[in-house]
């Protein structure tokens, strides 16, 4: 599928798990309406022969009950963060929506609006609760040590603030007995030239090697700008963003799944519910190019290897699903390779969020990102009876407002289950 019938399947898949999450959280009207909209989108899915996939949205709907919370957790801030989706299908169905169509789902919008703003005025937006450290017990594997290595996740250099909480982490994984460090893309804010140089400065003065890939952010430049990986090779004298590492026995496979294209949309805010007043990016979801692929198909399994790489297997049902994560051609591509060199984990970048799911039976962990939310790095130890991942915490302090929705919303967003943050698998046994 092209970029747009993607969208238009994911906007479906929003609206039905908005429906379904709007009727649990008591927003009855709300609920009826937006199953109203989902039908206008099935609709149209159904004239471009797109499938539809009930599961997605039951998928997607466990996420959004998830981060949105109870109304007596979350109280109005769970029915903006529901309502800011729904604008999000609104802004972009302009497109993807014959002219009645889409005035129909807009005018369906309007009762939900008008139940956030009740809930505003009577006083429903609860104080966020104190922000503490996601704690989970630390996860190691019995037997030899055969090596450790970190993952940096979506170092986003650009600020002054995110540079020194990356340079923070790369010292804590050096100090943990790392042998080298993956930076799982992204590693620029928006893709600048300067930023490219300075991302490179602060990995020359690791500790330990790092290894470097791309993503979203840093591959579009603007009409007649540089591409990004002109950008990225002026930087890193010419180095493939992907590659394999191996150190005593142990492989790690690093993939470039970074996509070229421009978006055809602005950013999106969700906590605006609005267009950002930017100029368009490249697209967020992720594919492998013909020459990824086919030095992909050369690989042979050899030892305990691992897969790093910036984008999550489709279909990814965060927010927004699908369009947000690697296109199928992609996740079958990668499946393939997977099963190939019996892969033990694959890790990814992009959502900033801790979270698990798996690819053909092979565990998929979505790291958080260093500069974000909880402000952490991953560890993966393997020994000669198994391996773990944990996330350990920087020591740094974040510039957090105590009092910022926004703030607490990520956080809710971006914790995740305990499991993906320290993981246990002993070797033939499977997860622990």
């Amino acid at each position: 599928m092209n970029q747009l019938t993607d969208l238009l399947l994911s906007c479906w898949i929003a609206e039905a798990a908005r429906s379904s999450t709007m009727a649990a959280r008591g927003q009855q009207d709300s609920a009826v309406q937006s199953a109203a909209r989902a039908r206008i989108l099935a609709s149209a899915c159904n004239k471009q022969g797109i499938r539809i996939v009930p599961n997605y949205a039951t998928r997607h709907g466990e996420f959004l009950r998830h981060l949105s919370g109870d109304d007596e957790e979350t109280g109005a801030l769970g029915m903006i963060v529901l309502q800011r989706l729904g604008a999000f299908v609104d802004v972009h169905g302009e497109r993807l929506l014959e002219g009645p169509d889409h005035k129909k789902l807009v005018e369906l919008g309007r009762t939900e609006l008008d139940e956030v703003n009740m809930a505003l005025m009577s006083g429903r937006l609860f104080p966020p609760p104190p922000a503490a450290w996601p704690e989970a017990e630390e996860s190691r594997a019995p037997g030899k040590l055969l090596r450790r290595f970190g993952i940096l996740g979506d170092p986003h250099v650009g600020t002054t603030e995110t540079n020194e909480s990356l340079v923070t982490a790369l010292n804590h994984m050096a100090d943990d007995g790392a042998s080298f460090v993956v930076a799982n893309g992204d590693l620029t804010k928006d893709g600048k030239q300067e930023q490219f140089q300075a991302a490179r400065k602060i990995f020359d003065q690791s500790k330990v090697p790092v290894l470097v890939t791309l993503g979203n952010h840093d591959m579009w430049g603007g009409e007649g700008e540089p591409s990004g990986m002109e950008r990225f090779n002026a930087a890193f004298d010419g180095i493939k963003p992907y590659t394999e590492h191996v150190e005593n026995g142990i492989r790690v496979i690093v993939l470039d799944s970074a996509d070229p294209r421009r978006n055809p949309f602005p950013p999106f805010d969700l906590m605006t519910g609005e267009f950002k007043d930017v100029p368009p990016q490249a697209v967020p979801g992720g594919t492998f190019s013909e020459e990824v692929i086919d030095w992909m198909r050369g690989l042979e399994p050899a030892g305990p290897t691992f897969i790093v790489l910036h984008h999550p297997p489709y279909p990814f049902l965060g927010v927004p699903p699908l369009v947000f994560g690697l296109d199928q051609a992609g996740t079958a591509h990668l499946a393939e390779l997977a099963v190939k060199v019996g892969a033990k984990a694959i890790f990814v970048g992009h959502s900033h969020r801790c979270n698990l799911n798996y690819l053909e039976d092979v565990p998929v962990f979505e790291l958080a990102s260093a500069c974000d939310w909880p402000f952490g790095y991953n560890m993966v130890e393997v020994t000669d009876q198994g391996w773990s991942l944990n996330l350990r915490p920087i020591d740094y302090e974040p510039d957090l407002d105590p009092m910022s929705h926004r703030d607490y919303l990520f956080r809710r967003y971006a914790t995740g289950p305990k499991e993906a943050r320290s993981f246990l698998a002993l070797n033939d046994e499977g997860p622990s």
